[in-house]
């Protein structure tokens, strides 16, 4: 019999003024010291996946009373918490020592869904300082998540206006940094200015531009289409920029290139964040038009993750830049407005422009032809399409932990009747899914399938999770299901905006036998599907593209 893993959890948090209370709960028997650690730089492997070290900056063992068996109360004065002092600023986290082993303290699950309820703000010398405490955790090996008290002494900003991407330095390092981040921000909207002014502004050009895709796709081309279809072309002159700046170094003329190109616009029309117009303020004139480049999801993005990690600032960031948002329906734009942080008046909820034609019958029928034409071994097979978003922090550490899928089973179960296909995020391309050799006839990788939107045409089960991608799917009216076998570790860590339980327009499984139960016994609650399409789409008349120039470049 295996022996039982042991653990130590943060179950209780409470607040008396200063006084701060915390229970631990642990399955550990025998007799145990607990401590505090401020944590300094964390180390990770060269995936950027796994912890390999920590540095420890401060560590102080800290009383507690065992008030039930497994049970520790922890009561600290915080102003009296070192000696007579407070704890310093950083991320603390609680270290159990037992006789022959030290135990980092988790969060529980409950506790850590209510942590910005417990946060307090210490205000002290008239207003103009602050002692910040609050809760926060680190997914370790996507199982457990540590438990960190945060403390932090702040000083009141009187020029939060205008400190973004320019931060305060510390460091001689740091400050030369600043400086020189500065000067090229100051040299670019010097080069803006300048330029903006040589050309007039008369509404006749428009610009199509990404700063994530080096290729016209997605919305932007369904307008783009739109123009010619429509003779605007001849009206309007269309210019474009696509490329792939994002998290990438950028040379000084590639920057130079693209600003000379924004000067000239009256309509800039972007699919996704696009860091330059941060720095810019553009004339009056020229107005900035966000399509965003998926339907809702469940991940939160921009200002609805505001005080947490990698959070727009305050000030500055280009989503408050936009002068119109093309939103899928009414019901996301109160979604969208504390994404972009800005007015609901901004929103145009016109649906999205790539969907437009996407029931239509000719090209649907079109495109089955030419697909079972190229894969005619998928001819007359239900196909499941398996459609996960990534884990990690970003695109350098995308990855999708593949144990979570028991192929054996899902080849079992796929027996002459189904084909299970895998469309992985594009961002996890380094670690592509290994289908042994007996499977493959039945589970294929389709990762390098170019547009997800096509393959819906044949899809008669999408499985997903916390991506956007049910989004359009749904309009099929055809079953989903969400395999989330990480929920709560993610919503916990990575955020959300809306519970994937109750919100899910489909049966939400937390287990892979869960899943493959809803699979055999057809339980996919499509009723939240049809729903989730009349609560959405209802006014969606399948013109997205065509009302957003109306009312954008028509007016």
């Amino acid at each position: 019999m295996e022996k039982a893993e042991i653990i130590f959890e943060v179950t209780k948090i409470e607040w008396e003024r200063i006084f701060l209370t915390l229970e631990v709960k642990t399955n550990y028997k025998g007799k145990v010291k607990f401590r505090l650690e401020s944590l300094g730089k964390i180390f990770r492997d060269e995936d950027e996946q796994s912890i390999i070290g920590i540095k420890i900056k401060d560590s102080f063992p800290v009383k507690c009373k065992q008030i039930a068996e497994g049970i520790y109360r922890f009561s600290w004065n915080i102003v009296a918490m070192k000696g007579r002092q407070f704890l310093d600023n950083g991320r603390w986290r609680i270290v159990a020592a037992t006789k022959g082993e030290n135990y980092v303290c988790y969060a529980s699950h409950e506790v850590a869904y209510h942590f910005d309820e417990y946060s307090r703000i210490f205000r002290y010398g008239g207003g103009k300082y602050a002692y910040n405490v609050s809760f926060s955790t680190l997914m370790e090996e996507e199982k457990y998540l540590w438990f960190y008290i945060n403390t932090y002494f702040m000083i009141k900003n009187d020029h939060w206006k205008i400190r973004r991407y320019v931060q305060e330095a510390l460091t001689v390092k740091g400050k030369f940094k600043r400086a020189y981040m500065y000067t090229a921000i100051t040299l670019m909207r010097m080069f803006y200015i300048f330029w903006s002014h040589v050309f007039p502004k008369k509404g006749k050009n428009i610009l199509l531009m990404s700063e994530t895709k080096d290729y016209l796709w997605g919305n932007l081309k369904a307008i783009d289409e739109r123009l010619h279809e429509r003779g605007l072309d001849k009206k309007f002159h269309i210019s474009y920029s696509f490329r792939k700046a994002v998290g990438s170094h950028m040379s000084a003329f590639s920057w130079a290139k693209l600003i000379f190109k924004i000067a000239q616009q009256d309509y800039i029309f972007v699919d996704d964040y696009v860091p330059v117009f941060g720095f810019l303020n553009l004339r009056k004139k020229t107005k900035l038009i966000q399509v965003w480049h998926a339907g809702v999801g469940f991940k939160s993005v921009g200002y609805s993750r505001f005080g947490k990690r990698g959070t727009p600032f305050p000030a500055g960031s280009c989503h408050k830049k936009y002068d119109y948002v093309l939103v899928g329906s009414k019901e996301l734009v109160k979604v969208y407005a504390e994404v972009f942080g800005i007015e609901e008046e901004a929103f145009l909820p016109v649906g999205m422009p790539r969907l437009d034609g996407f029931l239509d019958e000719d090209t649907i029928s079109s495109f089955r032809k030419d697909f079972y034409q190229e894969y005619p071994n998928l001819k007359d097979k239900k196909i499941i399409l398996f459609a996960p978003t990534f884990r990690g922090g970003g695109k350098k550490t995308a990855h999708y932990n593949y144990e979570w899928l028991d192929l054996k089973k899902i080849y079992e179960f796929c027996g002459d009747e189904y084909i299970f296909l895998v469309k992985m995020h594009p961002f996890v391309d380094e670690e592509p899914i290994r289908i042994p050799r007996r499977y493959k006839d039945r589970i294929i990788d389709f990762a390098t399938y170019p547009n997800i939107n096509d393959l819906y045409y044949v899809t008669d089960i999408l499985i997903t999770d916390y991506s956007s991608n049910y989004f359009e799917y749904s309009l099929m009216k055809r079953p989903i299901l969400f395999y989330t076998p990480d929920r709560e570790l993610y919503e916990l860590s990575r955020g959300v905006h809306r519970s994937v339980k109750e919100c899910a327009p489909g049966k939400v499984c937390d287990t892979f036998d869960e899943l493959m139960d809803a699979l055999k016994n057809k339980d996919y609650e499509i009723e939240k599907v049809y729903r989730f399409v009349e609560e959405n789409f209802a006014d969606y008349d399948g013109r997205a593209a065509d009302k957003a120039i109306n009312k954008i470049l028509l007016r």
